[in-house]
């Protein structure tokens, strides 16, 4: 007596071929929100790091040096580095806190442009007050993931980011 028990071969196929269609209008769907959420993280990264670097240059009342990239490079940047500047020299010294970060796999900064008389264009400089060093504008930084999908942020001579 044969058994009712089971699934048939047409039944699996059939149950395959809508689990394939229902993954075919799903990946693309995915990748999309991959895509957007490493943009995301990379801006949340940004803001919180240049709010952290503006408040430990009030909290420990000395200049800190948020420098992007390894200088002169400005374009394709993948980490950054920021240090209370207790010298005053606008170089990591030993005995400095001294933060490093890497950006998120697959997403770079494009462009670094930080204006101002005198101001390295790859540098934010925040003194005891939590402005930008006097004489400096602020700036733009540019960022995009994989994909080249991009996003800004600026940050004004008052030391504040936003996006514009």
């Amino acid at each position: 007596m044969p058994s009712g028990k089971g699934f048939t071969l047409i039944e699996t196929m059939v149950v395959l071929v809508i689990v394939g269609i229902v993954l075919a209008f799903g990946m693309p769907a995915f990748a999309r929100y991959r895509d957007s959420m490493s943009l995301r993280q990379v801006r949340a990264q940004l803001i919180q790091d240049i709010r952290r670097a503006r408040q430990l240059a009030v909290t420990r009342r000395a200049p800190v040096v948020m420098c992007f990239g390894n200088p002169p490079t400005t374009t394709d940047i993948t980490s950054y580095t920021f240090h209370v500047d207790t010298n005053g020299d606008n170089a990591a010294q030993a005995g400095e806190l001294r933060t490093f970060r890497t950006l998120p796999s697959g997403t770079r900064l494009t462009d670094v442009n930080m204006t101002g008389s005198g101001a390295q264009v790859d540098t934010l400089t925040f003194d005891i007050s939590g402005t930008l060093k006097l004489g400096s504008g602020g700036g733009m930084l540019i960022f995009a993931n994989r994909f080249d999908r991009r996003d800004t942020l600026a940050v004004s001579a008052a030391g504040i980011c936003y996006r514009p």
